[in-house]
């Protein structure tokens, strides 16, 4: 699998830090309570500092990436205010602060593009305006000689620098730092990341957008037991809540569901993974019981990766998939349209 995680923080949490807590592609804030929701690209939402504390940054969770692979990673930005008062940093893919590759702002309106190996390698700059939205994706890999550090703004090359990225004996990828200033008040959104691995998704994906669509009817299973009223209804609220919920004890008790349809304006060929995602926990600490998140297509079911569960609700991630497991062929809004979603005691 080349594409790691994306996120475009739809998942209809109170606050970022619920988010966060839930396991669902955040690592950790600094100052999580500066950190709120505002609106996206989309009419969906975005993250955005509150611009009560100076320099706060969030951490994307991916599974770490070790020489010779390569990370990939974009998001969106989006400057709501005032440029800060020194080169502040936007963006960084690295193993620690003094390697990879960087994105900064300047006190000017520029966009700073930095090939890092303990110090600055390579730089190229560019302006940026305010109340705009850009595309920043980020290409890196460590290595004293080898190394890689590309950044692209919508789909333009700004930075493409190879040699020495490194800053200690590790050559492993494991952060993508995010950062929102005080003076520098922006929004982040739909970001991903990925790895050069494989024969698919293996390079920069370009500007893409992430939505999420959630169940609105019953599907051809209803196994599990509701807190109160249809199933369907309890796993439906926006925003995300645990006061009512499905559950099962049963190995093989399956609940499925009917889901929103994707969004009209996306063209077939714009799409290009899927995911299934599930808060769940386990209600029985002596129960080895697991969740296998699964998509019905046609008369058949096809079983993900069962997951083990913890004692407290958490994201659940479902494999991300790249094609229709009935024909492994490409996905098309009326096969997801098509199918229903759901989840298996396991």
């Amino acid at each position: 699998m080349t594409l790691l995680m994306f996120n475009g923080f739809e998942g209809g949490y109170s606050t970022p830090a619920e988010q966060k807590s839930l396991g669902d592609g955040i690592v950790s804030f600094e100052e999580e309570a500066v950190w709120e929701y505002t609106t996206g690209r989309n009419g969906g939402t975005a993250l955005r500092n509150k611009g009560t504390v100076w320099n706060r940054v969030v951490s994307i969770k991916f599974s770490a990436i070790t020489y010779p692979k390569i990370a990939i990673a974009g998001f969106a930005f989006y400057v709501t205010a005032g440029f800060g008062s020194n080169n502040d940093r936007l963006a960084q893919l690295s193993g620690t602060s003094q390697d990879g590759v960087h994105v900064l702002l300047d006190q000017s309106g520029n966009l700073i593009a930095r090939a890092v190996g303990f110090s600055t390698q390579a730089e190229e700059s560019m302006p940026v305006n305010i109340n705009q939205w850009y595309y920043i994706e980020i290409k890196g890999r460590l290595d004293s000689s080898n190394g890689i550090a590309q950044v692209r703004v919508n789909e333009q090359v700004l930075l493409d620098y190879t040699g020495y990225t490194l800053y200690s004996g590790s050559s492993t990828i494991s952060n993508l730092y995010l950062s929102c200033y005080t003076y520098l008040r922006g929004r982040i959104d739909d970001v991903y990341v990925a790895d050069d691995q494989g024969s698919d998704v293996n390079d920069y994906l370009g500007d893409i957008r992430i939505d999420a669509v959630r169940p609105n009817g019953a599907g051809n299973y209803s196994q599990l037991t509701p807190s109160a009223g249809n199933n369907y209804e309890c796993v439906d609220e926006d925003p995300y809540s645990a006061t009512d919920y499905v559950e099962g004890a049963n190995a093989g008790e399956k609940d499925s569901y009917s889901y929103v349809d994707v969004p009209t304006d996306l063209d077939d060929t714009a799409i290009i993974a899927l995911q299934i995602k599930n808060n769940a926990k386990r209600t029985a600490t002596a129960d080895n019981i697991k969740i296998d998140n699964f998509i019905r297509t046609g008369s058949t079911d096809y079983s993900q990766t069962a997951q083990d569960l913890s004692d407290e609700f958490s994201m659940v991630n479902g494999d991300i998939l790249l094609d229709d497991p009935s024909d492994s062929n490409a996905l098309t809004q009326a096969k997801i349209n098509a199918c229903e979603f759901g989840v298996e005691v396991a």
